[in-house]
């Protein structure tokens, strides 16, 4: 007995030197911290230090935290809440990630990192990580925080759509409107009668209502909270849908915006469900069934110009553009939504965009299902997917 014991202390000795050794190397090299914060946009709406997340969200965050592997490189550092739980879950994705070390908050004190990147920046994130021994020197300050959060307020949306639109009327469709009392909201739905109210900041499938004539006292109430916790809402008209695509991009330190690719996704009730892999032509080729390619390609034109006077100086890192297709008012055709909501964040699109299949390979699709946990879930597509789109 004693001698079995005995070799489990053995055991933590060693395992602890082991540590104190990665620990002393890893000082000297050139490392980066992934983080996989899917509550990102919850947060940015609560705007607080600390703040208890949705169960959903906790829950998503420890299931997927290894995921940031798919995109990182050989030797990074991914923050997980599970490790023994990460690593077997990376394992049984059967997807290629890179040789990365997982690691729980309390292993973090004594690395050093030359670079932290989440899934999006937000306070209770910044908090997190100071907490848990990360260097402010590598996180965000106060300011930057502030730029941030009003970049990824919807209300820039109001702004954005006149600039995107502007002499390409006939080819697109996208107005909004930011109101501040239940007044100016009664008068936008005399106007537009059938509308979509979202909050400034919320998350996807959340912070949305659907009005259609006048707002009953329910919608009323949330419009009133709603308000009153983020001074505004949102309200546009409600368009034919067809189908949700996406414009992944990537912003530099120095103001250059990089295009990433397409995204084409599927949700369900306005949450995201999953995205299709394939190639960024053959995207192009599916949504130009619908839109002509000049038009797209203008808009990802218009977009690499016009963000940097918006981010340089505020922002750097990937975001994405959400876009739909609509159907024209006289059903002869169709209609491109420009901007349907910026996300100053990585996004799934980005995920999709890593697992792009090789060339000639058969397309597929990847899903987040949620079984006993979430998964990562990359299933072969038939054709009936495809001709659809």
């Amino acid at each position: 007995m004693q001698s079995v014991v005995g070799k489990i202390l053995l055991f933590f000795v060693i395992f602890a030197k082991c540590v104190r050794y990665i620990k002393e190397i890893c000082y000297f090299c050139i490392m980066k911290l992934h983080v996989f914060n899917p509550e990102h946009d919850i947060a940015l709406a609560y705007n607080r230090r600390h703040q208890t997340m949705p169960h959903a969200a906790q829950e998503l965050r420890m299931n997927l935290g290894w995921i940031p592997a798919l995109w990182a490189e050989d030797g990074d550092v991914v923050l997980v809440d599970d490790v023994p739980y990460s690593v077997k879950a990376a394992r049984h994705s059967g997807l290629k990630t890179a040789d990365v070390l997982f690691l729980a908050k309390d292993e973090l004190k004594g690395f050093s990192f030359d670079e932290v990147l989440p899934w999006g920046w937000d306070l209770t994130i910044v908090t997190e990580l100071e907490e848990a021994g990360v260097e402010k020197s590598c996180l965000p300050d106060e300011g930057a925080l502030i730029d941030i959060r009003h970049l990824s307020n919807r209300r820039k949306t109001v702004n954005d759509l006149q600039v995107l639109r502007m002499g390409l009327e006939d080819y697109t469709c996208g107005e909004s409107a930011y109101i501040t009392t239940l007044e100016s909201g009664r008068k936008v739905l005399e106007a537009w009668k059938n509308v979509v109210i979202k909050a400034p900041w919320s998350s996807s499938g959340r912070g949305i209502r659907y009005v259609n004539g006048a707002m009953n006292e329910v919608t009323k109430n949330w419009v009133h909270r709603t308000m009153k916790k983020q001074d505004g809402v949102m309200v546009e008209p409600y368009y034919n849908k067809v189908k949700d695509f996406g414009m992944e991009f990537y912003a530099e330190k120095d103001g250059t915006i990089r295009f990433e690719g397409f995204s084409l996704f599927v949700t369900q009730n306005g949450a995201y469900t999953g995205s299709l892999l394939a190639s960024n032509d053959e995207k192009l080729e599916m949504l130009s069934r619908y839109l002509p390619k000049w038009l797209l390609e203008e808009m990802r034109d218009r977009i690499i110009k016009f963000a940097p006077r918006q981010f340089e100086g505020h922002f750097a890192g990937p975001f994405g553009v959400d876009m739909m297709i609509v159907t024209r008012e006289d059903g002869n055709g169709f209609l491109l939504h420009p901007c349907v909501e910026t996300n100053m964040r990585r996004t799934m699109g980005h995920v999709a965009l890593t697992l792009t299949p090789p060339p000639l390979a058969p397309k597929r699709m990847m899903r987040i299902i949620h079984d006993v946990n979430y998964r990562l879930k990359i299933n072969d597509l038939g054709n009936n997917f495809i001709q659809t789109l």
